[in-house]
């Protein structure tokens, strides 16, 4: 009996499988596709437009008898939520189950460790869900991106200085909504956006560069936690040992260094410093050329020690260019103590609200799984 169900399931998800990998099928060609009888392939496909998941949509090209119904997969059947907190800002995003983005919305709000700004995140939140319209049981839940480490269990903050004061306000979310709500690292996030646009990423070091520095680790196309969850910190990997004083308590951390924060100056914006980058004006070109190479003192550590490709994101990402990296990699390989001889750094494709997407991604990969339906 046993058999008979799992068999009956097994057919179930890869029918529901195949509408993530076509635009439009027909009963016929599922038929074709997975080698099933016609009476198996229509009583799941009644299934799945029961359940909402796929939907009829007019009639394929006729091969000789009557046209074929087609029928396509429901994209939003279901959906997450995904938000970043930032200290002055929050960002929401809708993401459906290919990741797709439905809406978003940025708004401002200070960071406070207390009940009143949880209060505030909330009702924003809430307000957001409310307005893009769907049922709650339609939403898998909210991955909130934080910076700080969270813990495996997704519920609390490990580790978080960038803030003020200690994250505790994060435990009593989940009170305020009825659907799960998780937490996640946001260098973690961007890595997770990167990983779902790419695919596929053997082993890699993710590279975040915004107003703070981050780092991932990627082994085996998954992202690495390590034992409690600090895996991939290099932000805090020590590049001058009687350097700037970085938020965690030590001296000359990379994030001192090389975080957008290091790089601009007061009131100077990212689009600014580029600008005048590629229109070569020497004071800025000096100041670039000091921050890749204290960016290259602490890429040159991670790469010896993992020897795997680099993978640049954040905010930083859309502004580089390839004579950039190449300037990188050069200034990396004169400083290694072992030959590179390949390209070792790429920009990440996802470039644009990397962090935010990351964050609504677990919900949706975590569904895919228990479908059985995960297509990478």
């Amino acid at each position: 009996m046993n058999a008979v169900l799992d068999v009956k399931l097994n057919n179930y998800q890869n029918i529901y499988k195949l509408f993530f990998l076509h635009h439009q099928l027909s009963k016929p060609q599922i038929v074709r596709l997975l080698n099933l009888s016609l009476p198996t392939v229509t009583n799941n496909i009644t299934r799945l437009e029961s359940e909402g998941k796929i939907i009829a949509q007019g009639f394929l090209q006729s091969e000789g008898g009557r046209p074929a119904i087609a029928y396509k997969l429901v994209e939003d059947a279901f959906i997450s939520i995904g938000v970043e907190i930032q200290e002055k800002i929050v960002k929401c995003i809708a993401i459906n189950l290919k990741g797709d983005i439905l809406q978003q919305n940025k708004t401002d709000l200070i960071f406070k460790n207390n009940n009143k700004y949880v209060e505030k995140l909330t009702h924003h939140v809430s307000s957001f869900i409310e307005n893009i319209g769907y049922n709650i049981e339609r939403i898998l839940g909210v991955g909130i991106s934080i910076q700080g480490i969270a813990d495996k269990n997704r519920k609390s903050v490990l580790y978080g200085k960038i803030l003020p004061g200690t994250y505790s306000c994060f435990e009593s979310l989940q009170s305020y909504f009825t659907i799960p709500i998780m937490l996640f690292h946001d260098v973690r996030c961007a890595a997770a956006a990167e990983l779902w646009q790419v695919k596929l990423i053997d082993n890699a070091i993710y590279v975040s560069i915004s107003e703070h520095l981050g780092g991932a680790l990627i082994i085996n196309n998954q992202i690495d936690f390590g034992k409690k969850g600090y895996s991939g910190a290099l932000e805090h990997l020590q590049i001058h040992h009687q350097g700037r004083n970085c938020y965690c308590g030590q001296k000359g951390c990379l994030e001192t260094y090389c975080s957008l924060s290091a790089l601009l100056d007061e009131n100077e914006t990212i689009e600014q410093f580029f600008k005048l980058l590629r229109c070569n004006n020497q004071e800025i070109k000096l100041r670039w050329d000091c921050f890749l190479d204290n960016l290259a003192l602490g890429l040159n550590a991670t790469y010896l020690l993992l020897e795997r490709d680099i993978i640049l994101g954040g905010d930083i990402a859309s502004y580089l260019i390839d004579d950039d990296i190449m300037t990188l990699q050069h200034k990396i390989k004169k400083i290694a103590t072992f030959p590179i001889d390949d390209k070792f750094i790429r920009i990440a494709q996802q470039q644009n609200n990397a962090s935010v997407i990351g964050a609504g991604l677990p919900l949706i990969i975590e569904y895919l799984e228990c479908q059985g339906v995960l297509v990478f």
